[in-house]
């Protein structure tokens, strides 16, 4: 048995943490797991307000999903209005690391209009930096310690690295905070600017609009509510969440989430995992 075996048991195994208090603004999330699937299985991500950072120690055989891009090693995942998806198989081992807009922007030095909403490899934005991190946290004796490796790692890079103007990072933690509530109108007097530049700085530095913001905040609201003890019924979370309707939140789903708040509530559905950062609400299923 390699040492790295005793770090988890046998099986399935996610566990979160979070970042150390200094980096609560650039940082929002880490998730260490790992697992063996014999047979592949659907990993979706739904459409995010956030960077995702996932660092492969043991790397799965990976192939995409028809229309899909394939799967890399280590993939960096901008902001994104849309969901992906793509099917994994063997052993995983890594460490999830979810950025604010801010850290990302700090982190890889770079609009997130520039990172794009698709995947690229962490070690083409950062080069041999990549590859000490992911030997760091593979030398780490257990979990508690890759958190702190990542805690170091991260302190290092993005405390004094380039900031968001401090509008949009306020205006981008009110839309989310809010669960998409706010009027970007309100919004932009708050910031004291234009409803069109602020729409303007979103694109350019976040890689959304704000509306777009908004819709994926209600979204993920709407799943939690779904997911949670004693769910109230489908046409009440529309309500509540401020649909117009429960055909307007399946519309959103099927955009945002690629399903529908049926399907991701029916028991005995396909082997697919739902990830939705910090906000998620329904942990992978135990296979």
């Amino acid at each position: 048995m390699r040492d790295k075996d005793k770090l988890v048991p046998a099986g399935q195994v996610w566990r979160a943490g979070r970042p150390d208090r200094r980096l609560a603004r650039w940082v929002s999330l880490y998730m260490a797991y790992k697992r063996t699937t014999s047979v592949a299985t659907v990993r979706t991500t739904a459409a995010l307000n956030s960077v995702i950072v996932i660092v492969d120690l043991a790397p799965a055989i990976q192939r995409s999903l028809p229309g899909v891009r394939s799967a890399m090693v280590s993939p960096v995942s901008g902001v994104t209005g849309r969901p992906t998806a793509y099917e994994r198989r063997g052993e995983e081992e890594g460490v999830i690391i979810e950025l604010t807009p801010l850290g990302a922007r700090a982190l890889f030095g770079m609009p997130l209009s520039e990172l794009g909403t698709g995947q690229v490899g962490m070690a083409d934005l950062l080069g041999a930096d990549a590859r000490r991190l992911t030997e760091r946290l593979w030398e780490a004796g257990d979990v508690d310690q890759r958190f702190r490796v990542l805690d170091r790692w991260l302190a290092d890079r993005v405390l004094a690295g380039p900031c968001l103007p401090k509008a949009l990072e306020g205006s981008w933690r009110s839309l989310t905070g809010s669960r998409g509530a706010v009027k970007i109108a309100d919004l932009a007097d708050r910031a004291g600017l234009s409803r069109q530049h602020l729409t303007a700085g979103f694109h350019r530095e976040i890689g959304l609009p704000p509306k777009t913001v908004a819709r994926v905040a209600r979204c993920h609201w709407a799943i939690r509510l779904m997911t949670g003890r004693n769910p109230p019924p489908l046409s009440t979370i529309a309500q509540v969440c401020g649909y117009t309707d429960q055909a307007h939140l399946n519309r959103d789903f099927r955009l945002l989430v690629g399903s529908t708040p049926a399907r991701i509530l029916r028991s005995g559905d396909a082997e697919t995992d739902l990830f939705l950062g910090s906000e998620m609400a329904q942990r992978p299923r135990q296979h």
